[in-house]
């Protein structure tokens, strides 16, 4: 078992074993990772760190995970209101505090060297030996395919969805990549896939009709291709039949930041 972690923009964070402190607010004189660029702000360097703890609940489980943990890196370096924007699974919440909690930084600059407080994200990941994959919820839901006018099965004997039809559903959805694409786009994790369900249950012929980022496009057709499914009925009888299927990422966050992060490697340590 091992797990490794990321930094992903600007942050600070609160040394605290066992969880996080509820630090005060952060003043006006913080900087946004908006305001780096405008204002040739020199990032926080990393300079101490520590392995997060796989926690037994997540072991048991059987489950890689990810989280993303804001926080302020102050003019001292130290990590001040650190808090879980979002994670795969709560069993990796309290060890990702734990850790980020730890860390030590070479402060933010100015372009004269004034040390300056900058909101940054650390993003970390946990992956478990002989387990493979992202474990993370994704929401989905049927509708018709575009430009539906009838009905009707076409020529191929292939029914549109509509209703009064029964249409498909997914026994178990197969992930493979889009969960671990879609987490870091915090609120553009939509796709829009037409794809034909045989009467047994196989998905062909997908068309992507939307994808709010391109690098969702292909693990989205690869996962639902990958995945099982339930036919389509039309009077209670299993038919083949074309529905449009909506992808998005479950609301993973206790609470949601305004800024997404960076995928920059922190070489492990150990």
């Amino acid at each position: 078992m091992r797990c490794f972690w990321m930094i992903v923009l600007p942050m600070m964070l609160v040394a605290i074993p066992g969880r996080a402190q509820q630090a005060p607010q952060p003043t006006d004189t913080t900087k946004h990772a908006a305001q780096w660029a405008k204002e040739k702000i020199n990032p926080p360097k990393v300079i101490y760190s520590v392995a997060p703890h796989f926690t037994d609940e997540a072991r048991e489980k059987r489950i890689n995970g990810r989280c993303i943990v804001s926080l302020i890196v102050d003019t001292a370096g130290m990590p001040q209101n650190i808090k879980v924007d979002r994670c795969t699974d709560p069993s990796f919440e309290e060890s990702s505090l734990d850790a980020v909690a730890q860390f030590r930084f070479k402060p933010a600059t100015t372009q004269e060297g004034k040390p300056v407080s900058v909101v940054v994200s650390i993003q970390i990941n946990y992956r478990l030996s002989g387990v493979n994959g992202l474990s993370v919820p994704v929401h989905y839901r049927f509708s018709s395919p575009p430009g539906i006018t009838t009905s009707e099965p076409g020529p191929d004997g292939v029914y549109p969805f509509t209703q009064p039809a029964t249409p498909p559903a997914i026994i178990k959805f197969t992930d493979e990549g889009y969960g671990e694409a879609a987490f870091p786009a915090k609120g553009n994790s939509a796709c829009d896939i037409a794809i034909t369900i045989s009467a047994k249950g196989k998905a062909s012929d997908p068309v992507v009709t939307h994808c709010e980022r391109p690098s969702l496009e292909t693990p989205a057709v690869q996962s639902l291709l990958k995945s099982h499914f339930k036919p389509g009925q039309i009077n209670g009888k299993a038919v083949p039949m074309r529905a449009s299927i909506h992808l998005e990422l479950a609301d993973l966050s206790p609470e949601y930041t305004d800024y997404p992060p960076e995928n920059t490697d922190i070489p492990p340590e150990y």
